[in-house]
């Protein structure tokens, strides 16, 4: 074992020199094979959310797309000193399969600026900071958010607040979530849809054909949104605060509503079989 070691080391210091920049060439390749990007940072205000649904004035920070994701990537963001650094947790979802997000309860002293890293076998990699959130407005949430019309294509309705004045809404979304099943490694209600941005005088949506299917069980949520444009060109848009108001459960089963229709009829004859009997 001795002589064998001697004679590599002598014979081939080259060789010994090639696998160590080898090895650390593709250490890291590997590493910056890791991408981040759609860095998030904003309040939201979700008082009332579907089982799992993480509830309260929250600031939610991190990134919609780390990849390589999944039990192999880890993710965190540091503030410095402010705060100590924050875990985020992988929340795969079907319109953001590589998230990880933080969540706090919102406190003013930590609206500042997140550096996000991921971590995977071959090393670490680092995103640029994300977006602080400068003005932290808790937005109202609709009112009388309401149901109708065809099972698998319902007509949302809503009422917008009457102090949204000086809150910065700029856009609308209506959002589904699959209340029965998770994303594959997730374990929330799967966020399925999302519709194009709508102006933020919107007070009604049609759910589109093929997002809802027989049989399920479904929330609805209108989001506002404050996007802030950065005066600096070049710099992306961003989400700074937003409110979510949440209609659940819906169902899509058509058995069920007519069992309701039916015993809401039976209920109303026996209603006028009690009142007929009684005049008697």
């Amino acid at each position: 074992m001795i002589v064998k070691r001697t004679f590599t080391t002598i014979i081939f210091p080259s060789l010994l020199l090639v696998v160590m920049v080898g090895f650390a060439y593709v250490g890291e390749a590997l590493a910056t094979d890791i991408t981040i990007t759609g860095l998030i940072n904003f309040r939201d205000n979700r008082p009332v959310a579907p089982a799992g649904v993480l509830t309260g004035d929250l600031l939610i920070f991190g990134a919609t797309n780390i990849t390589p994701s999944g039990p192999g990537t880890t993710a965190q963001a540091d503030q410095g000193l402010i705060i100590p650094i924050q875990p985020l947790t992988f929340i795969p979802q079907t319109l953001f399969p590589n998230q990880y997000v933080g969540f706090l309860p919102f406190s003013p002293s930590v609206t500042g600026s997140w550096f996000i890293t991921a971590t995977d076998a071959a090393g670490t990699v680092s995103a640029p900071p994300t977006n602080a959130i400068a003005n932290p407005e808790l937005i109202p949430l609709v009112l009388n958010l309401h149901a109708s019309g065809p099972l698998l294509t319902p007509h949302l309705t809503w009422t917008l607040p009457p102090n949204l004045t000086g809150l910065g809404v700029t856009r609308e979304v209506v959002r589904v979530r699959d209340l029965l099943h998770a994303f594959p490694g997730g374990s929330i209600p799967d966020t399925i849809f999302d519709s194009p941005s709508l102006a933020p005088t919107t007070t009604s949506y049609d759910i589109p054909t093929g997002v809802l299917t027989p049989g399920g069980s479904y929330a609805f949520e209108v989001m506002l949104d404050n996007i802030v444009t950065p005066p600096t060109a070049g710099l992306p848009a961003f989400l700074q605060n937003r409110s979510e108001t949440f209609l659940f459960p819906y169902a899509t089963t058509p058995e069920a509503s007519a069992l309701v229709l039916l015993v809401s009829g039976l209920a109303g004859l026996a209603g006028i079989t009690w009142r007929r009997h009684r005049r008697k």
